[in-house]
């Protein structure tokens, strides 16, 4: 009987309010709107310690501390250990890791540095790397330079003050002097620290002598205008086999690379080499505006072999790299080097050319 009289209490006050909201006009909803509070006056839940899970199971913190570190076998009864977790559980008790990395000197992550998200080698190195990370138990924190060095700096000085074990740098460096647990990515060899890179020159070699067999001799070069190693052995492998060749210097977005690339439309040349997929969508989109059919009139090799490459028209030929590979294999060396293992000075990546549909002979 009481519950009844307490539900038909319930449904009258819920009827009272929903006669009170039907009167009431959208100005009072407005003026509600516009006035919630702002994210500086909202305010976090308490973070749950390890002491609030202790009071819960009515045990110690160090009982806790045991149960949740996966200590617990032998040293603590499975009644208790359940008691632990269960109330673990109903608290949304989360480790924190900062103090955890404070205690033991061990973060159990790494940050890997990249020039720029946007591009989409980067996410597949970023995958790579993960996927090597999570079968050790680690895991990899992202962060995108947005192809600034001045941002490249400062981030790299956040990362050395944070609580990671080791830094994967791509195309990026660390202070001089730096005492630091780190893999350099497209780097020259012979630095500080070990470097894992793509094979390029070979890569430049592949596309050069497809070329040269299609029988093109007059041979251009889009260039990435971001300053890092990996470019600069492009442009000297292409120095050492052809000599000076027309160049353009272009950004890594389809718009401003085509916008760069157009300028090559006006040199003397058959055939254009790429410095990357994106570089040749941007010649791609100048070559279309002013009538250049490739490769009827213009043969195009890329670099990377990025997914959008095969869905291009027509499909772009282009150098083939496992960049989830090179993920993978940066990782694996900074493990080694986080164990106190020896690693090589140098590790590369084989590529390999991907011919498709954007290179012919000369007309």
């Amino acid at each position: 009987m009481r519950e009844g009289l307490l539900a038909d209490q319930r449904l009258r006050v819920a009827g009272t309010q929903q006669r009170q909201v039907a009167t009431r006009d959208a100005h009072h909803f407005l003026h509600q709107v516009v006035h919630l509070p702002s994210i500086a006056e909202i305010t976090a839940p308490p973070r749950v310690t390890s002491v609030d899970v202790a009071r819960r199971a009515g045990v110690s913190q160090s009982t806790v501390s045991l149960v949740l570190s996966g200590k617990a076998r032998g040293r603590i009864s499975a009644r208790t250990e359940e008691a632990v977790r269960a109330a673990a559980a109903e608290l949304g008790y989360r480790p924190n890791v900062a103090a955890r990395a404070l205690r033991t000197g061990v973060a159990r992550s790494v940050a890997l540095v990249v020039p720029d998200i946007t591009n989409p080698f980067f996410g597949r190195v970023l995958r790579g790397a993960q996927r090597a990370a999570q079968e050790a138990s680690y895991t990899v924190v992202l962060v995108d330079i947005g192809n600034n060095r001045a941002w490249e700096a400062a981030s790299v000085e956040a990362l050395l003050a944070g609580p990671a074990d080791g830094l994967l740098l791509f195309e990026a460096d660390l202070p001089p002097g730096t005492s630091e647990h780190a893999i350099q990515i497209e780097m020259a060899p012979g630095g500080e620290f070990p470097v894992v890179r793509l094979d390029v020159e070979a890569g430049v070699d592949h596309a050069l002598d497809h070329l040269l067999e299609l029988g093109h001799t007059k041979i251009g070069h889009v260039a990435s205008n971001f300053d890092a190693p990996t470019f600069d052995l492009r442009a000297a492998r292409i120095a050492a086999r052809l000599g000076p060749v027309p160049t353009v210097m272009a950004p890594f977005t389809f718009e401003g690379a085509k916008v760069a690339a157009a300028a090559m439309l006006d040199e003397d040349v058959t055939a254009v080499f790429c410095d990357d997929d994106i570089l040749a969508g941007g010649l791609y989109l100048a070559a279309r505006e002013r009538g250049v059919s490739i490769p009827g009139d213009l043969s195009v090799v890329g670099f990377d072999d990025l997914d959008f490459a095969r869905v291009l028209a027509p499909p772009l030929t282009t150098v083939a790299v496992d960049a989830e590979g090179l993920g993978a294999l940066a990782f694996s060396a900074l493990a080694a080097d986080l164990a106190g293992e020896s690693v090589p000075p140098e590790q590369v990546m084989p590529v390999s050319l991907t011919v498709r549909e954007s290179t012919a002979p000369p007309a």
